[in-house]
């Protein structure tokens, strides 16, 4: 019996479906904080990474779930001197076969111009793939333009052997833009009964000289199913590390999300994201 995986190449058009208008700093603090829950649980979400942040968090996770999810979000962000504003809209199909897809469009805008950098652009497109119902593959490519044009490549697994236990891992910038470093990160979730959801990311910058290791851990309370509670906390290597409390409401054919953002140490930085999904 053929282990090989099939894919029914006539469904691939509808499954590349996902589309997000987003906005995100170039800078790595709020780059790994794309999505209200994964803010909501201190950006660890490389090991759970079960909604459209998967795209940037770990691909392969886009096959964890298995429905049409059409979602919309804001997202402000306040940096004490300025404000960035976020608008999200997706549509993601996980449901028509073991193949995932997303693909995403990043906008980023400045409420000052004076580095002259006010806008940033960059297209994302993700597939996933699912083997034996416990192992997961995914890719993830990055266009960047104007200031840093180029592209970026993103691999990732994760492994799922019982329903307790999730491992993940990605490697970043395989293929990457000239002063980005190559990046592998390592996530370790666990689904404790139905009550209570944990994740651990470690993040390594291998070529770095120092400051190459990151941290996020998060945890997630259900409450009857259908309310969930988030907190967490990213021990970021650039000392700007930050904490996130998320609030979510899960429905039968939709979700609502609410996720608040504050740099520790001194920093002014705050941020809120709020999305609003309809699953069918």
């Amino acid at each position: 019996m053929s282990l090989r995986p099939r894919i029914n190449l006539k469904i691939l058009p509808f499954l590349t479906l996902a589309l997000a208008v987003l906005t995100a700093t170039e800078g790595r603090a709020f780059y790994e904080s794309i999505g209200a829950k994964s803010v909501g649980m201190g950006g660890a979400f490389r090991a759970m990474a079960d909604d459209n942040s998967a795209i940037f968090f770990n691909p392969a996770g886009l096959t964890q779930t298995k429905r049409y999810t059409v979602g919309t979000g804001y997202t402000l962000v306040n940096s004490g001197s300025e404000n960035f504003h976020y608008l999200s809209g997706s549509i993601v199909d996980t449901k028509t076969s073991p193949v995932g897809a997303g693909v995403a469009y990043i906008y980023k805008k400045r409420d000052r111009d004076y580095d002259q950098q006010t806008e940033a652009q960059e297209v994302a497109v993700a597939l996933a793939q699912e083997y034996l119902r416990s192992f997961h593959l995914g890719v993830t490519t990055h266009y960047l333009w104007p200031h840093r044009k180029g592209w970026r490549l993103d691999a990732s697994a994760l492994f799922i052997p019982s329903h307790y236990i999730i491992f993940g891992v990605i490697g970043k910038n395989l293929v990457h833009v000239k002063g980005d470093q190559r990046e592998v990160d390592f996530g370790l979730g666990s689904r404790l009964g139905e009550y209570v959801n944990l994740d651990f990311d470690l993040l390594w910058l291998p070529k770095a000289k120092s400051d190459n290791l990151g941290y996020n851990l998060g945890i997630e309370l259900v409450a009857r199913k259908e309310i969930f509670i988030r907190g967490g906390y990213s021990f970021d290597r650039s000392d700007r590390d930050w904490y996130g409390l998320g609030l979510g409401w899960r429905m039968p054919r939709g979700s609502f999300e609410y996720a608040f953002r504050r740099e520790v140490g001194g920093s002014d930085v705050t941020g809120h994201w709020l999305e609003i999904a309809v699953s069918i």
